[in-house]
């Protein structure tokens, strides 16, 4: 098989998995848009954590679709495969910033 095929299948894969862990994750978070948000934590907290584990995933396949397309796209032009591998990872710093939130809600609604 070719490698840029074998690539293309890995990247589709992590696409698809980034999409499907991303919109899981917001099933397992629309509790918190509640006015009593915090009680509602503390009672569905194993819902925030399977929330969050998925919210892992899509991380790692966000992050992971840029390295797998990078020796493809520095053939064309390296510094626009960078560029796009740095973006990624800015996009997932975005997701772990979002999941550090969420956890910082869990551990004061435990307080509360």
């Amino acid at each position: 098989m070719d490698s840029n095929r074998k690539t293309a299948i890995i990247v589709g894969v992590l696409f698809i998995i980034a999409t499907v862990a991303t919109l899981a994750s917001f099933f397992f978070f629309e509790y918190i848009y509640d006015s009593e948000y915090l009680t509602v934590v503390s009672t569905n907290e194993n819902q925030l954590l399977i929330g969050v584990l998925l919210m892992f995933t899509a991380i790692a396949a966000i992050v992971g679709i840029p390295i797998a397309m990078f020796s493809i796209l520095k053939k064309f032009n390296e510094s626009l495969a960078l560029g796009y591998l740095g973006a990624r990872i800015f996009e997932g710093l975005f997701f772990a910033v979002n999941i550090i939130t969420l956890l910082s809600i869990l551990s004061k609604s435990r307080i509360c």
